[in-house]
């Protein structure tokens, strides 16, 4: 079988044979699910959006370029944790700990569709090699009539 590329993005990659990501790879018989969230965002909206109401909340009390850096600070973090994402992959191999990269969401979530494609061409591909073999009727097929 000829080796297929998914997806390829810098270090992250997707074949027919293995998902490759910075120094780890995986093979691709081997994946039971794979995930992306977005787990900086969450501890990310809690830190600046506390920056951001800080500053609109105390805004008399503070100078004018501190209410800015505050406000322009927490809404730059909370935009760059939003593009941000973390990308799971659990396997046989790895059990319920898994690996994680994380990286731009956006690429993340094109190698997430891309290991599903590839994946559901993997399973076409042994059914068609199953029916290539021996010719799978009905099931019931295996018991003789006797009733003759």
């Amino acid at each position: 079988m000829a080796k297929k590329t998914y997806f390829k993005d810098g270090f992250l990659e997707v074949t027919s044979e293995f998902v490759k990501a910075r120094t780890r790879s995986i093979q691709l018989s081997t994946l039971e699910s794979v995930h992306v969230s977005r787990r900086l965002f969450l501890g990310t909206l809690a830190l600046c959006g506390g920056m951001i109401l800080f500053g609109i909340l105390f805004g008399d009390l503070l100078y004018v370029h501190e209410i800015a850096f505050l406000v322009i600070v927490g809404a730059g973090l909370l935009w760059l944790a939003w593009n941000f994402g973390t990308f799971t992959i659990y396997s046989k191999l790895t059990g319920s700990k898994g690996w994680a990269v994380t990286w731009w969401i956006k690429p993340l979530h094109q190698m997430r569709a891309a290991v599903e494609t590839a994946l559901e061409d993997q399973a076409a591909s042994k059914r068609r090699s199953k029916k290539g073999g021996a010719v799978n009727h009905d099931g019931d097929d295996d018991e003789e009539d006797d009733d003759d």
